[in-house]
C-alpha cells in the first residue's frame, strides 16, 4: 500500500515537472484543465445515496419544513420555542448537539460580543480625515485640488428665421334658424276642448269654475225627495260635444247625491253603481212565459187573496198554472210567473235588495272618465231607483290644457363665429 501511494506521488510530480509554467495565467489555465479532467467523475459521486452514507440523518425533508406551510404560516413562534428548548436540552451525541449549539450561539451572541462606541470628536479615523474633507487640495481652485470651481465658456449661437403672412379668401356658408319658443305647458283654462253651450239634458245642468282651474259640471239638482214611487226608476240623459279629447286633463265623477240607488254610464260604458257596487241596476222581473193559444187557455180570476190569471190545457182544463198578470199577444198570452224576488232591486247576477235603503247618499268619488270619452258627441246616462221619496244628481270635475304663448326667435349660433372673423 505504501508503495502505491509513493508511486502515485511520483507520477504527479513527474507530470508537474514535465510542464513549464512561466506566468500566473498559465498556472491558472493548467489548474482549470486538471480540474476539468476529473470533474465528471467527481460529479457522479455527488448524489443522495453518497450523502446518506457519509452524513448522519441526511434526508431531503426536514421536520421544521412543516412550520412554513407554503408561506401561509407564521414561524416566529416556532423559532422562539426552539430558543427556549435549546437553553436546557442535552442531545445524546455531540453531532446531535450541534443544532442547539448553533441556536444558543446566535441567541447569546448579541449580549456577549463587545460593543464599541465611535466618538466623532475623538476617534482618530474621523478626526484625521476632517481636514482632508474640508480642504481636498493644497491651493483652493488649483488643478491639484479635487473639488474646485471651473468656468466653461460656451459661445452664443444665433438662428435667423423668416416667415410670410398671407391672406386667403374663401366662401363659407351658414344658416340662421327660425325657432318657435313656447311657454311651459300648463292646465286650468277653458281652451275649447269641451264645446261651450253643447250641454243638453233632461235635468238641470250647469258648468261653473271652482276658482282653481277646474270646471264643475253638475247634472241634476242636489236636494231632497223631489221624486216619489216604490221601486220607481228614473232614467236621465245628458249629451255634450268634445272638440279635442287631448286637451282634457281631468274629467272625473267626483260627487254622487242620491236616494236610494244610482247607476252612471258614459257612452254606454258602466262607470258607477251605488251604493253597493255591482254591474247593473234594475227592478227585477222574471222572464215572461208564453202560453200559446190552441194548446192553452188563460182567463182572469178573483178570490179572497186577490186577483190574477190562470192558464189551463185547452179541452181537458188540466195543468193549471197561476200568474200574477198576463197580456194577450199574437199567438197566445205573455204571462209573468210568480217569483219571491219580483220587484226587488237587482245590482249583480245574484245580488238582490229591497228598494228602500232609508238613506240619502252624498258620496265623494274620484272615477276617471277620460278613457270613455271621444271627439264629437258624448252621452252620460244616469238611473235612479227611488223607494218612497228620493232624488239623484252627479257632479263631474273637468280640467283642460291652457293655450301656450309662443314667439319666434332667430338662432344665429352657426353664423356668429363667421361674422366675427369677417370683422
Amino acid at each position: 500500500m505504501m508503495r502505491l501511494l509513493i508511486l502515485s506521488a511520483c507520477l504527479l510530480a513527474a507530470a508537474a515537472c514535465a510542464q513549464t509554467l512561466a506566468t500566473p495565467a498559465e498556472a491558472f489555465q493548467a489548474g482549470k484543465e486538471f480540474a476539468n479532467q476529473g470533474k465528471g467523475a467527481a460529479a457522479r459521486q455527488v448524489n443522495a445515496a453518497a450523502a446518506a452514507g457519509a452524513l448522519p440523518y441526511y434526508g431531503t425533508t426536514a421536520p421544521e419544513s412543516a412550520n412554513f406551510q407554503g408561506g401561509r404560516q407564521r414561524i416566529g413562534a416556532a423559532g422562539t420555542g426552539k430558543q427556549i428548548d435549546c437553553q436546557t436540552r442535552q442531545a445524546g451525541s455531540g453531532f446531535e448537539q450541534q443544532e442547539c449549539d448553533a441556536v444558543n450561539f446566535m441567541s447569546e451572541n448579541p449580549t456577549s460580543r463587545p460593543k464599541f462606541t465611535l466618538d466623532q470628536k475623538t476617534d482618530p479615523v474621523l478626526t484625521g480625515s476632517r481636514s482632508v474633507i474640508q480642504q481636498p487640495g493644497t491651493v483652493p481652485g488649483a488643478s491639484t485640488q479635487q473639488c474646485r470651481v471651473e468656468r466653461i465658456r460656451n459661445p452664443a449661437t444665433y438662428l435667423g428665421e423668416t416667415c410670410t403672412e398671407t391672406q386667403t379668401l374663401e366662401n363659407l356658408s351658414c344658416k340662421r334658424v327660425l325657432q318657435v319658443l313656447c311657454d311651459a305647458q300648463r292646465d286650468g283654462c277653458d281652451q275649447g276642448g269641451i264645446v261651450p253651450n253643447s250641454w243638453a239634458g233632461d235635468m238641470a245642468t250647469s258648468l261653473t269654475p271652482d276658482g282653481s282651474g277646474n270646471y264643475i259640471l253638475q247634472f241634476g239638482t242636489i236636494a231632497n225627495n223631489y221624486w216619489s214611487g216604490w221601486g220607481a226608476v228614473y232614467d236621465r240623459y245628458l249629451s255634450f260635444s268634445l272638440q279635442d279629447v287631448k286637451l282634457i286633463t281631468r274629467f272625473a265623477l267626483t260627487r254622487a247625491a242620491f236616494d236610494d240607488w244610482l247607476m252612471v254610464k258614459v257612452n254606454d260604458q258602466l262607470v258607477y253603481v251605488g251604493p253597493r257596487g255591482g254591474d247593473r241596476l234594475e227592478i227585477y222581473s222574471p222572464p215572461p212565459v208564453l202560453e200559446t193559444s190552441g194548446q192553452r187557455s188563460c182567463t182572469t180570476y178573483w178570490d179572497e187573496a186577490g186577483s190574477g190569471w190562470q192558464c189551463v190545457d185547452a179541452g181537458s182544463g188540466g195543468n193549471i198554472v197561476s200568474y200574477p198578470s198576463c197580456t194577450a199577444v199574437a199567438g197566445g198570452w205573455s204571462c209573468t210567473p210568480s217569483d219571491g224576488q219580483t220587484g226587488m232591486v237587482r245590482y249583480c247576477a245574484n245580488c238582490f235588495s229591497g228598494p228602500e235603503l232609508k238613506t240619502s247618499w252624498d258620496l265623494g268619488l274620484d272615477i276617471d272618465l277620460r278613457p270613455h270619452l271621444r271627439n264629437g258627441s258624448n252621452q252620460i246616462f244616469m238611473r235612479t231607483i227611488v223607494a218612497g221619496r228620493g232624488e239623484g244628481a252627479v257632479q263631474l270635475t273637468t280640467r283642460q290644457l291652457c293655450p301656450r304663448n309662443c314667439r319666434e326667435q332667430w338662432d344665429n349660433s352657426q353664423c356668429a363665429a363667421l361674422e366675427q372673423r369677417a370683422k
